[in-house]
């Protein structure tokens, strides 16, 4: 059981001391530290928050399934007395996806000897203050035996600093592991490619990685990472708050990488997600993975 402390003075001399009555999240219980006589709540990733736990994470999967803010907003008025308004959705996802980010995207992952990379062009409609379409990119490395999405971004461009950013994360989390690295025929690529992973001290003119370039004219494909892309096509076809400022397309869109990559069973993988498989030291127990992705992210665990 998790220590308690008080807030205010840091004294261990804790004891219960009545409950919250809240509208919508019931009961939340209150404490009393006898060293400072402060009376408080435990701060917990929904301090404050009007909706339970549980129905932010429904609303959270269920736009990740496939339905839009104002079919969730519209399915959960018939279950609930006050419903939830679709922009509240779309406010509690912006606000949870980076926490659980803080957790996934500090581990380090077990991957197989080759990487593909690949990225998807966008043309994604700006603010109305901006106006226009803007042609973006969502960047993506994905291993190939987990098919987990080692690491990823959504940019303005595709240009090697771009790229660099992009791969230099891959490198961290998988650090020696990678042996071949599959991609297009990008011109950015071979030199990104050296410069991340690195090449060999003793023999500067061979890496310490094979770059397999596959082009498409010439009949080839990276076959894993393009399913991955066309399950991506799929679900972001539909997405209305993915227009606007490039910050909410990159959150939403790293909310998908954690569905993908945590939550979402994989058909090849045996009902097993691709972080079981490459992350095997953290076996999530709740059956809700939104919730405990969650509350690992606030807690830094």
């Amino acid at each position: 059981m998790q220590e308690l402390s008080c807030p205010k003075c840091s004294g261990k001399e804790i004891t219960k001391r009545g409950l919250r009555i809240t509208e919508s999240r019931e009961k939340i219980q209150k404490y009393f530290c006898k060293t400072c006589k402060h009376r408080f709540v435990l701060d917990t990733a929904f301090f404050r928050m009007r909706n339970k736990e549980q129905l932010i994470t429904q609303c959270t999967d269920m736009y990740y399934s496939g339905m839009s803010f104002r079919k969730i907003a519209d399915h959960l008025v018939r279950f609930f007395p006050k419903g939830v308004h679709y922009s509240t959705i779309y406010r509690g996802i912006m606000k949870y996806v980076p926490i659980m980010q803080n957790f996934t995207e500090n581990q380090n992952i077990t991957s197989g000897y080759m990487l593909q990379g690949d990225e998807v062009e966008y043309k994604r409609r700006a603010s109305a203050k901006q106006r226009g379409v803007r042609e973006e990119y969502f960047i993506d490395i994905i291993d190939m035996d987990s098919r987990y999405i080692v690491a990823s971004d959504y940019a303005k461009d595709r240009t090697t600093p771009t790229l660099n950013k992009v791969y230099r994360n891959a490198k961290r989390k998988v650090g020696n592991q990678v042996k071949v690295i599959s991609t297009d025929g990008l011109v950015g690529y071979p030199r990104v490619i050296k410069k991340t992973f690195g090449y060999n001290p003793h023999a500067t003119r061979n890496p310490k990685v094979i770059h397999q370039v596959i082009k498409s004219d010439s009949g080839g494909f990276n076959y894993k990472i393009e399913r991955f892309h066309n399950t991506l096509r799929e679900r972001t076809k539909v997405m209305r708050g993915f227009h606007g400022c490039i910050t909410s397309a990159q959150t939403l869109l790293k909310g998908f990488e954690i569905y993908y990559n945590w939550v979402r069973n994989h058909q090849s993988l045996e009902s097993s997600t691709p972080s079981d498989i490459a992350v095997p030291t953290i076996q999530l127990e709740n059956k809700n993975r939104w919730l405990e992705l969650i509350q690992r992210g606030y807690n830094g665990k």
